[in-house]
């Protein structure tokens, strides 16, 4: 299938595989990259894109500069839904300090000013301060996987895992809320496509042990339509608008 970058609030099918939108109506999820060869000769850049970002975690493929300037090459640009995960992603592969002069020099050689500006202010992000102390948001839960899938660092699926504990109950804000069920969607997509992040959740059950067994033992789609339930509901007795 062809991959797509979602609009939203990631919740990018190029990284994880998953979408997740506040607009109910748009929730969708796209799970079955799995198969993809990268090496089918009919990829397109973005298929490519897409399968080494979700692989990247285990294999650490060294064509990530290639692939990288291909796909923009043939995009032009760097969308507003993409910013997050993609902040995420290569501020923590940026911390190779050769890998990043590599990848903004040939990012540079494509002369499309809009993406050499994107990469050149991710080079210049503080992730480790941005994320010491991280807003309520649900596209920052992007940002975490975008690391995640980066480095394999379990320190970034611990803020996600914290964001799904902290605010699956919320019902007073709806950011909040959303930023929390967000979380627990992506955690258990993810948690069904890749055993390291399974294996890492059952480990973490004394962060929240009532949310984690919901994650590990609901199916993604149910927890959707679980969260556009409740939305529903707020918004019906007039809590959120």
């Amino acid at each position: 299938m062809k991959k797509k970058i979602l609009a939203g609030l990631f919740l990018v099918t190029l990284i994880c595989g998953l979408a997740f939108a506040q607009d109910s109506n748009s929730l969708q999820a796209e799970t079955d990259a799995s198969t993809y060869s990268a090496q089918n000769a009919d990829t397109s850049a973005e298929e490519e894109f897409g399968f080494l970002l979700m692989n990247y975690l285990r294999d650490k493929n060294p064509n990530i500069v290639p692939v990288t300037v291909n796909f923009f090459r043939e995009r032009q640009l760097v969308t507003e839904d993409m910013q997050m995960p993609l902040v995420g992603f290569y501020a923590e592969l940026f911390r190779d300090k050769k890998l990043r002069e590599k990848l903004l020099a040939e990012i540079d050689s494509l002369k499309i000013k809009s993406v050499s500006n994107f990469f050149h202010s991710v080079a210049e992000f503080d992730l480790d301060k941005f994320y010491a102390n991280p807003e309520a948001n649900p596209n920052v839960n992007d940002m975490f996987w975008g690391s995640y899938f980066a480095s394999g660092k379990t320190q970034y699926l611990d803020l996600v895992i914290d964001n799904a504990v902290k605010y699956h109950d919320e019902k007073a804000d709806m950011v909040k809320f959303l930023t929390g069920d967000s979380a627990c969607w992506s955690l258990a997509s993810n948690a069904q496509q890749y055993k390291e992040v399974r294996e890492y959740l059952e480990k973490s059950r004394h962060k929240g042990e009532a949310v984690i067994d919901y994650i590990l033992n609901t199916d993604p789609d149910e927890i959707r339509m679980n969260t556009i339930f409740f939305i529903q509901e707020q918004k019906k007795n007039g809590i959120w608008q």
